[in-house]
């Protein structure tokens, strides 16, 4: 028998092994709707599952609206449900989720569980390249990789795995992004890798990771990729529109625009826990007002995505390297931090789970960053602030968040500086 298929058949063998041991787990351990007080509490992915649900088996309809969230969520719990969540994705985790939706029609712990055990897999598949290669180039900077460590192995981790957030897939998506575009600087003539417009795809499950995926494309100069992606994406939107009506696309766009504006109605604004959030406008707003913090938040994230983008097009341009541009001598590195730090920081509302887009700028340095000793002491103070920051939730509701905020601001400085000085060109 073939090695390689040998290899291939036990670690099926130990992949069904877990997922049978954590759904026996998960069946025991969590709970998917719970009543009390009077309320149902729905767990985050169940309350997406429900309702992708409804759609593609109790009718398909425009999952923006109103009612038809109130009709799907009564219908799974058997009671009236008034108030919703605002719905962030888009409509193409509508084809991502089919399959746990599906499963989820039998039971909701093993779609949970197949959706968790994805999830991990793709992180730490991603994870598992990148120490191979660090291996292989003896890159032995322990900077980055402690807060690697500290990162995948923090509380917010298994607090986002929990929920059932989309953040953990995001993350593994974009290291694999990252390390595909780091090893197509090498061989900028290669054949386009199929995978890119796959793992775009699944990062359109929300706008800002979408933009995040294409921005680390056009940084690369992977501009093929890109547009293959749109095509692909674009394609699927169109697709999904007739079973969605075409109303979904002003719901959709009034939704986001009210996540912009913080116009926030009743029936969503239960949702919005602004504590919970290490962003410039939950930590700012009691000193500048909300609608002052929210333009900032707006102007600087679309800013910063835009100058970002317009920068990498003027280089494929001039054709030249990022870094040769004088004065400013921007490596892609600086650019991709630059881009995630703008989200993590200005996003107009994001949960404290989303600070788990740390890790791949922690990834980018280690590939094409300078870091000083893990003993210095700008090593020990990003440690014990990135320690703070994974432990936000924690601390009381009436912390000060504008200190939370200015210590994961000072962690993203710190790696923009550690990209600009690279040991071999990205």
């Amino acid at each position: 028998m073939n090695k390689s298929f040998k290899k291939w058949l036990v670690v099926c063998f130990v992949s069904v092994l877990l997922v049978f041991c954590f759904h026996h787990f998960v069946s025991k351990q969590i709970e998917f709707v719970t009543y009390s007080n009077g309320y149902f509490r729905i767990q985050d992915y169940a309350y997406h599952i429900i309702l992708v649900k409804a759609f593609w088996f109790d009718g398909f309809g425009n999952i923006y609206d109103l009612y038809f969230q109130q009709q799907a969520l009564s219908a799974h719990v058997g009671s009236q449900i008034n108030t919703v969540m605002p719905l962030g994705i888009t409509p193409l985790a509508l084809v991502v989720w089919f399959p746990f939706a599906y499963v989820a029609r039998l039971n909701m712990a093993l779609s949970y569980t197949l959706w968790i055990t994805f999830s991990i897999g793709i992180i730490f598949t991603a994870l598992w390249r990148i120490g191979r290669y660090v291996l292989q180039r003896k890159k032995q900077q322990l900077v980055p990789i402690t807060l690697i460590f500290v990162t995948v192995f923090s509380s917010i981790m298994f607090r986002t795995l929990y929920l059932g957030q989309t953040s953990v897939l995001t993350t593994g998506l974009l290291i694999h992004l990252i390390f595909i575009g780091y090893k197509a600087s090498n061989r900028p003539e290669s054949d386009i890798d199929l995978l890119i417009p796959l793992i775009i795809f699944i990062l359109g499950i929300k706008p800002p990771y979408i933009a995040l995926g294409l921005g680390l494309l056009i940084i690369n100069g992977l501009w093929r990729e890109a547009f293959y992606s749109v095509a692909f994406v674009t394609v699927v939107l169109i697709g999904v529109t007739p079973l969605l009506t075409v109303e979904w696309m002003s719901s959709y766009i009034n939704l986001l625009r009210m996540y912009s504006q913080g116009d926030i109605t009743d029936v969503y604004d239960w949702a919005i826990k602004p504590h919970t959030m290490n962003i410039f406008r939950s930590a700012f707003r009691n000193f500048i007002g909300d609608n002052i913090a929210g333009l900032i938040s707006n102007v600087v994230t679309y800013g910063v995505y835009i100058g970002v983008m317009g920068f990498s097009f003027l280089t494929q341009i001039r054709g030249k390297q990022t870094d040769q541009l004088i004065p400013l001598r921007v490596t892609k590195g600086q650019l991709f931090v630059l881009l995630v730090a703008s989200y993590l920081l200005f996003a107009p509302y994001a949960g404290g789970y989303e600070d788990l887009l740390l890790l791949p700028i922690f990834v980018m340095v280690l590939l094409v960053g300078n870091s000083p000793p893990l003993t210095s002491y700008k090593s020990l103070a990003i440690l014990f602030f990135l320690l703070v920051i994974l432990l936000h939730n924690f601390f009381p509701p009436d912390k000060p968040l504008w200190l939370f905020w200015i210590l994961k601001a000072v962690i993203l400085g710190y790696m923009l500086n550690f990209c600009r000085f690279k040991k071999e060109k990205y």
